[in-house]
């Protein structure tokens, strides 16, 4: 699991034991599913049992469909149907939500794989590595300008942030070697670029870009390589789904703190780049250059600052939670039934104050019937006599 909103917190969080452990997941197909057009479902239900979550009533303006948790973490899906908040930050998940017969809500296993498992308890990630390269990757350059809007171009943008990054980085893991795509204003090809990516040692890959669309949207979003669809041949970078989703969500989660911008979510995408890299790998739109007040911040070296920064706490918060070293603190692990049986918690609702008073309503009333018998019956005496 994970402290809500703040992702540095989770450092603390692993002085805590473990909700369940990671053989539970992989078995996790022997619970009851439904195959709807290819896809694998679960109930929403498996997945609150198997946290040991209760259900939470939606907080105030929520809009969410379903929302779980305790007392370190909060998952809301809704208001769409690929929509979830997890501790405070948006995910969209690769698959929306379905209803079964019942009507109870059904969560793709691939979400809950891939995506849930890796944020709730990324030290579980199976064949993480301690991180001894970070490659950073500012988007575009030379001929390739990118987005160009009156206020800030791409290439040059991303170009500086990156810059700033790397002396963050340097000053924060200095046993960690930071290497540049391209230097200065310079056109790479894509595969020049996932050449430089897959013959690092150990790495890591952050792409940076900006964004381009309506003149009213904005916002931080942050992309990873869309697991292999039914039937489709898995791409070198779905080896790294789950580190993939604790990555982004890592970067995604400190971003918005750090700057206070519109959440646009993890997201899933095939982009080719994400598809060749042999190693986690994200690719993060800064903001978007077409909207006015976000694209003058982008250019300004305030807000870059802010950008390197943030980008840093967060590959750093991963690159800690990457390193076998780093160990849950407990001497052996909770025991929990192969699968887990669900065990659904009903929340009894509060009944209103008129349904509490209506019975005594009902009792007065047969009270007072009963007084007019027993005077009706004394009349009825005096007639005889």
């Amino acid at each position: 699991m994970i402290l809500p909103r703040l992702f540095p917190c989770l450092l603390t969080l692993l002085t805590l034991q473990p909700l369940c452990n990671q053989p539970a997941v992989a078995n996790a197909t022997a619970w009851s599913t439904k195959e709807i057009n290819g896809i694998t479902y679960i109930p929403l239900e498996h997945l609150r049992s198997f946290y040991k979550f209760t259900p939470l009533r939606p907080q105030n303006q929520s809009k969410a469909l379903a929302t779980v948790g305790n007392k370190d973490v909060r998952i809301e899906f809704g208001p769409a149907l690929r929509e979830t908040t997890i501790g405070g930050t948006r995910c969209l998940l690769t698959h929306p939500l379905r209803h079964n017969d019942e009507g109870d809500y059904l969560i793709s296993l691939t979400d809950m794989v891939k995506l849930i498992d890796p944020i709730l308890r990324p030290t579980y990630i199976a064949g993480r590595r301690a991180v001894r390269t970070i490659v950073i990757d500012p988007g575009h350059g030379g001929h390739d300008a990118g987005t160009q809007t009156s206020w800030v171009r791409e290439a040059d943008c991303t170009q500086l942030v990156a810059t700033k990054l790397k002396e963050e980085l340097s000053r924060r893991l200095p046993e960690v070697k930071v290497i540049f795509t391209r230097e200065q204003n310079q056109y790479r090809s894509e595969q020049q670029r996932v050449d430089q990516i897959n013959s690092a040692e150990a790495p890591v890959f952050v792409s940076l870009h900006l964004n381009s669309g309506r003149s009213d949207v904005r916002g931080i979003e942050t992309y990873t390589a869309a697991p292999a669809a039914p039937g489709e041949q898995p791409r070198p970078g779905n080896v790294h789904d789950t580190a993939n989703a604790a990555l982004a969500y890592a970067v995604q989660t400190a971003l918005i703190k750090g700057t206070q911008a519109q959440d646009g979510g993890c997201r899933r995408a095939r982009y080719s780049l994400l598809n060749s890299a042999n190693c986690p790998a994200v690719m993060v739109e800064l903001g978007y250059a077409t909207h006015e007040e976000e694209g003058k911040s982008l250019a300004t070296n305030e807000y870059q600052i802010k950008l390197a920064q943030a980008l840093a706490e967060g590959i750093c918060n991963y690159a800690r939670m990457a390193d076998p070293a780093t160990k849950l603190a407990f001497i052996e692990p909770p025991k929990v039934e192969e699968p887990p049986t669900p065990v659904k918690a009903d929340i009894p609702a509060a009944k209103p104050d008129r349904e509490k008073k209506a019975p005594r309503r009902k009792a007065q009333s047969k009270k007072r019937k009963a007084e007019p018998r027993r005077s009706n019956k004394k009349k009825s005496n005096k007639r005889r006599r």
